[in-house]
Formats: structure tokens, C-alpha cells, sequence
């Protein structure tokens, strides 16, 4: 066979009640069969009997559709293991095969008892086609037990240990996995989106190949190019078989006394040595199910889980992960109220709250800000309409109790510093008010990102970069000059003040350049940049 053999999605035929599935199968690129048996009973199996219909490329039957039986004996399918059956052969009638449906005809447990599967009670199943290069990136990046994707049916939901679950079922019958989350976390989209975001960072993502890269993370596979019999025993090993021991008559009995007690004492450091492992794995699952829900906002399920972990591994590591969760959820939780004033029109005390979501909370912190700006907007114009209406007292008072909670707004500095002028110079009162209602204040779609700009500007060094910088009396670019510093003049940020979408304020130690007299006042930090004067 070539290397272009390629086959489409296998059919599985089972009841989501029935501790014994299959999970994977194949046809092989040299005609064989590649079958993966999944069993949560508490019984070895030693015989199964499979019937098999084949289908070609065009999804049409071969042979009109008859059912052919293969039989595997002396197995060793132990409880709560999936095992990987040796491949066997079929001949070359079935070489225009590309596809195959399948279901467990009957079988045999280690104690003799058999049964027949009752083949109208089964439903179908396709299993998903993962090539085998994304495979080995999915168990190299989400862990070797991740054998397929999790997928909401009709008749059951699957989990990506390959197990087919009832629908009721809210736990895998086999890696006792929660069913909500595999179906929001571990779904074909969202392990394409977790390989791309991984290979994004990696030396191996290449921007020139990256559509070629998408592509092959986030199409759904229709068809797969087989693999050989020989690279699937290499990749698939099956549980060491327990055989049991037969003892010969001729022993002497303290040797059978010596063995009893070798097997007891293995037995028992098996068992102590699968505890601790037992133990670790759930820890381990635990922990990415927990990141998992922070990563998606789900911060108080996060935190039963990790409270969980610390109380039964004692694990002191995960002490900053609980409380940087705890900080997330008040953050959301500042947020979820903040929306809620908003509904009510209290829109000062719904500021307070935006003000209370912190950077890290990623999924809210930009919205918040936003907010911000947009209640400014509402709470600076109001206070304009009523100076309009010659009610100074209360403009005042309105502008004041907002830089109680935003003491960073340029904008209701200059609007406070308006107010309390009797007079000005190049304008009255009402013109100059006017001017600010027409204008406006744009509503900052990027705060989250100025803010953080501003922050980063405190008690740092800076320098006059344009050829001249206006040193003013207030943050406001019709306020007073006080000096203008040349370049090069060096700057020592006190504090910020931010105005608009575009503008910080920045309350300086200036040190002209050329006479090293020192002056202090508000300066833009535009003049901080090249090619602006302020």
C-alpha cells in the first residue's frame, strides 16, 4: 500500500451503558485491523468476537453491506484499563477498504462467564479522525490521557478518555473526568484554540507557515492517511498482564511459604506506590481543572478545587494561586456590581466599583475601564448643564464628589478649575462652557490602556524630548505657563492626571537643561515624546 491510503471516520455501534467499549479503531495502511478496547468492568476479559462491515472510499458498502466476525482469544483485559489489541490481517478482498463499522458481537470474562450483546439496543457513534502528528502535539502539550476530544451527542456525551458516557452522567465512567468541564474546556475548537495559543510562543511557530499551521490545528479532519501496523505497537502498550503463578507440586513448602510472602509484600508496596500515584494524578487533574476555570472566569469553582488539593496534599506551593483567585473573584465581583448600579443610574457609586477591578482580572479590567470613561461623560455633563442653569453650588459639588473616586481626571480638574474662576480672560463663563458641551469628552475606548501608561509614568526620570516643553501652572493646556524648558531638560514624574483618550498630565521636578534652575509644575506627557511642542 502507498502512502496515500488514506481512511475515513470509523462507526462504533455500543450502549453508553456498557462497561466494555471500543474507543479506537482502524484499518492499517498494510490491511490490518487496529483495535483499542476500553473495560470498566471489574472482570478480566479473555475472548472478544467482533462484527465489522467495510465500506470503500465512497462510503458505499463492500459485499452489500455483510457482517464479517474476527475473534481475538486469550487476551488479558484487565479492569479499568484500555488495551490495545494486536493487530490482525484481513485479506485482500477488503483492499478498496476505507472505512469500517463496528460493534463487540460477544465475550468471555476470566471466570468463564460469556455474553452476547443485544445489537437493536446500540446507537451509533463516529469516532473524531485526529492525524497523528496533532495527536502527539495534544499529549505532549494536555497530557498522554487525552486520547480524542470531548463532544456533546445525542445519545450520551464523550469524554476525551475515549469513554461514551450516558447523557444523565455527569462523571466519565472511566477517569471519573466532570462532564461540564470536558464539554467546556476540552471540545475539538477549544483544544485547537489551547494548541494554538501554545505553538504561538514556541520556537517551532513560524509566521510564514502560520496559516498552514491554522489550517491543520482547526479543520476538522475528514479523512486520515492510515497508519502502519508496526508504528501503532510502538506508540500503543498494553498493562503489564498479571499471570497467575502456577506452583509445582515438587516445591518444598518453605519456598512456597517464601513466595507467598515475596507476592504479600510486593502487593503491599504495589498497593502503597498506586495510592500515592492515585493521589498525585487526581492532584494533577484537579490543578489544570482549576487553572482551567480561572482562565475562564469560573473563579469560585476554582477555588473549591484548590481548596480541595491544599486540605488533602497539604500543599502549601498553591497558597499565592488561591489568593491571587480570591482577588479575581472580588474583582469580578466589583465588576458584576458596578453593572448592576449602572442599572439603577447610581452612576457614582457604580464608578467606585469599576474602580475596584484590578489589571490582572483580564477578562474585566479593559471593560471596567471603559465604563469609566463613559460615566465620566455622563457625571461631568450633568454637572455642566447645571452651572448652565447658574447652579454653581451644585456643578461644584457634583464635579468634587467624582474626584473623590477618580482624583486622576484632568477632565473634572479642568471643569472644577472653570467653575471656581469668576472670570476669563479670552472668554466668559457661559462661552467657554459652550465650547466644553459642543466639544464633549471623548469617550475613552482605550483608559485600560492610558491608565496603565499613566501608572507606569510615576516616580520615573524622564526628559524633554520636542524642541520646547510649556511648564503650566495646572493640568490644562489654557492654564498659566511657567517656564519653557528646553530639550533635554530633565523631568522627575510626582504625579498624573489623565485627560481625554489621549493625554496624561504629569506634575513634575523640572531641571532646565541649560541655566539648572529647578521649577515645579504640570507638563503633557506628549513633550516626553519627539516632535511635539506643549
Amino acid at each position: 500500500m502507498n502512502s496515500d491510503f488514506q481512511t475515513l471516520p470509523t462507526v462504533v455501534k455500543l450502549n453508553p451503558k456498557d462497561k466494555i467499549q471500543i474507543i479506537r479503531a482502524e484499518i492499517t495502511r498494510d490491511l490490518k485491523l487496529a483495535i483499542d478496547i476500553l473495560n470498566v468492568d471489574d472482570k478480566s476479559i479473555t475472548d472478544i468476537t467482533f462484527s465489522i462491515v467495510f465500506k470503500d472510499e465512497n462510503d458505499s458498502y463492500l459485499f452489500n453491506g455483510s457482517e464479517f466476525f474476527y475473534y481475538s482469544k486469550n487476551l488479558n483485559i484487565q479492569p479499568h484499563t484500555v488495551y490495545y489489541i494486536e493487530p490482525f490481517v484481513i485479506d485482500e478482498r477488503f483492499n478498496t477498504a476505507r472505512k469500517i463499522e463496528i460493534y463487540i458481537k460477544n465475550i468471555t470474562f476470566v471466570d468463564g462467564r460469556a455474553r452476547e450483546y443485544n445489537n437493536s439496543s446500540e446507537k451509533e457513534f463516529t469516532l473524531p479522525i485526529i492525524p497523528d502528528k496533532k495527536q502527539e502535539k495534544i499529549e505532549s502539550i494536555l497530557g498522554p490521557e487525552i486520547l480524542t476530544y470531548g463532544e456533546n451527542l445525542i445519545d450520551g456525551w464523550r469524554c476525551v478518555c475515549g469513554a461514551i458516557n450516558e447523557k444523565e452522567s455527569q462523571e466519565c465512567i472511566n477517569c471519573k473526568r466532570n462532564k461540564n468541564f470536558v464539554l467546556n474546556n476540552l471540545t475539538e475548537p477549544l483544544i485547537n484554540l489551547k494548541l494554538l495559543n501554545t505553538l504561538s510562543g514556541s520556537l517551532e511557530y513560524d509566521e510564514e507557515k502560520k496559516d498552514i499551521l491554522t489550517s491543520n490545528l482547526t479543520q476538522t479532519q475528514l479523512t486520515k492517511i492510515a497508519p502502519e501496523a508496526e508504528e501503532l505497537e510502538e506508540k500503543r502498550v498494553n498493562p503489564i498482564d498479571i499471570v497467575p503463578v502456577k506452583q509445582k507440586s515438587s516445591l518444598k513448602i518453605f519456598l512456597k511459604v517464601l513466595v507467598t510472602v515475596l507476592v504479600i509484600f510486593a502487593l503491599l508496596f504495589a498497593g502503597i506506590f498506586a495510592f500515592k500515584f492515585f493521589i498525585k494524578l487526581k492532584t494533577t487533574h484537579q490543578l489544570e481543572d482549576a487553572r482551567a476555570y480561572v482562565a475562564s472566569g469560573k473563579y469560585e469553582d476554582a477555588l473549591v478545587l484548590y481548596n480541595d488539593v491544599k486540605e488533602n496534599n497539604n500543599k502549601k506551593d498553591i497558597n499565592s494561586e488561591i489568593e491571587d483567585t480570591k482577588k479575581l473573584l472580588e474583582s469580578q465581583r466589583s465588576y458584576e456590581r458596578g453593572n448592576d448600579l449602572i442599572l439603577k443610574s447610581e452612576y457614582l457609586a457604580s464608578v467606585k466599583s469599576f474602580k475596584e477591578v484590578i489589571p490582572e482580572d483580564t477578562i474585566n479590567f479593559s471593560n471596567s475601564q471603559d465604563k469609566i470613561s463613559e460615566l465620566e461623560n455622563i457625571i461631568l455633563q450633568k454637572a455642566k448643564t447645571k452651572l448652565k442653569a447658574s447652579d454653581k453650588n451644585t456643578a461644584l459639588k457634583i464635579v468634587n464628589d467624582y474626584l473623590k473616586v477618580v482624583p486622576e481626571s484632568a477632565n473634572a480638574i479642568n471643569l472644577r478649575d472653570m467653575i471656581l474662576k469668576n472670570s476669563l480672560e479670552e472668554k466668559s463663563l457661559e462661552e467657554k462652557l459652550n465650547d466644553s458641551i459642543e466639544e464633549g469628552f471623548e469617550t475613552d475606548k482605550s483608559r485600560a490602556k492610558i491608565t496603565k501608561k499613566a501608572e507606569n509614568l510615576l516616580n520615573t526620570y524622564q526628559k524633554v524630548r520636542a524642541s520646547k516643553g510649556n511648564l503650566r501652572v495646572s493640568p490644562s493646556i489654557d492654564s498659566d505657563i511657567i517656564v519653557v524648558l528646553p530639550t533635554d531638560s530633565d523631568l522627575y514624574v510626582q504625579e498624573t492626571k489623565i485627560e481625554g483618550e489621549e493625554r496624561i498630565w504629569c506634575k513634575v521636578a523640572a531641571k532646565n537643561v541649560n541655566t539648572g534652575e529647578v521649577f515645579h509644575g504640570w507638563i503633557s506627557n506628549k513633550i516626553m515624546e519627539e516632535g511635539t511642542d506643549l
